[in-house]
């Protein structure tokens, strides 16, 4: 009689053990978290609607609608979705031509509290976010560079990172592949190769810049058949290193369209032929380019190119910087009048 006894107080003991461990696990699952845990941890999925523009239009109206206190508050992760939408909505372009990226990252503070961001904040941070994305365009200095995506990410502490990709277009070949007064690569090839060649030390400062100042001013020049013509000047205007830079790149210091060498080159800095080439296809479209770009006269002409060097050490540059400056002086044809009389 005894072993039924034993055997039933035995799994009396299971089942009260089993019903107070199902208490124990209920009253886990009731326990409220502190204030604001919940939507931090909580994982965001962003909405499914039929009309995103619609959605993101309606949304930034109540954000910029909100005011403080009242209430509205958005997750860290919905907070930094809305802002990234918005941001690529603004500033942002998918059908451009490239052939090159490029990857950069702008940081922000933004106002965020127990892992959620208050609706009127999150317009504050909107703004400013607005301001840093188009700090950061200023500083293109690239072929047709386009902002192709943008995307946020918050911390709890408010650390706001904007990661932006950039796409642009540059050559990947050599200097010539890029012209800038020549019509086509075959005059370019045979103007380059009929006044430089590969045998001749240009020095930058010597022969290199002289042969170039007079090429410049050979190359261009304008049949006027009129009776008695001359030019009369307009305007001058200086080409300088670091003020005109070849989004393509080259192998000049800084990329730039005017020569810039570093000393770390050498004491004696030598213009290869192609880098003769390019300067004399750079120099005049620089020229030129200017009078399309501020016009004065319909008739204006470069009339005179001429060149100086100069050494300078720029501040975050290891070794001074050997560079040219072009002057083109520019003049406006007169023609048709009969010579002055000689002066007694």
């Amino acid at each position: 009689m005894r072993k039924p006894k034993f055997f039933i107080a035995i799994l009396v003991m299971v089942v009260a053990t089993l019903v107070s461990v199902a208490i124990v696990s209920c009253k886990k699952e009731d326990t409220v978290a502190p204030a604001g845990q919940s939507a931090a941890k909580a994982a965001f999925t962003p909405p499914q609607v039929d009309d995103m523009n619609a959605y993101l239009k309606a949304f930034k109206q109540r954000m910029q609608s909100a005011t403080k206190g009242d209430g509205q508050t958005l997750s860290l992760d919905e907070a930094a979705w809305h802002l990234a939408c918005l941001a690529n909505v603004d500033f942002c372009k998918i059908n451009v031509e490239y052939n090159d990226v490029q990857f950069d990252t702008v940081e922000m503070q933004v106002n965020a509290s127990d892992g959620a961001i208050a609706m009127s904040d999150l317009n504050t941070a909107y703004e400013q976010m607005r301001n840093e994305i188009q700090q950061f365009k200023k500083g293109f200095n690239h072929c047709d560079q386009n902002l192709y995506f943008i995307n946020v990410f918050i911390n709890g502490s408010g650390d706001a990172r904007i990661a932006l990709m950039t796409t642009f277009v540059t050559s990947s070949k050599d200097m010539g592949d890029h012209l800038w007064y020549f019509e086509d690569p075959y005059i370019y090839d045979t103007v380059c190769y009929f006044f430089f060649d590969s045998y001749t030390l240009y020095p930058w400062d010597g022969y290199g810049m002289t042969e170039l100042q007079r090429i410049l001013n050979l190359y261009e020049h304008h049949s006027i058949t009129t009776y008695s013509a001359c030019y009369i000047p307009t305007r001058n205007h200086d080409f300088n290193y670091p003020d005109c830079p070849d989004p393509y790149g080259n192998s000049f210091t800084g990329n730039s369209r005017v020569f810039a060498g570093d000393a770390s080159w050498g004491a004696h800095i030598n213009l290869s032929q192609n880098e003769m080439c390019y300067c004399l296809d750079s120099y005049l479209g620089l020229g030129y380019d200017y009078i399309e770009e501020n016009p004065l006269y319909d008739t204006e002409h470069p009339i005179n190119w001429q060149i100086r060097s100069e050494v300078e050490s720029f501040n975050g540059h290891k070794w001074p910087t050997h560079y040219h400056i072009l002057t083109v002086q520019y003049g406006q044809p007169l023609t048709g009048t009969a010579p002055l009389p000689p002066l007694d």
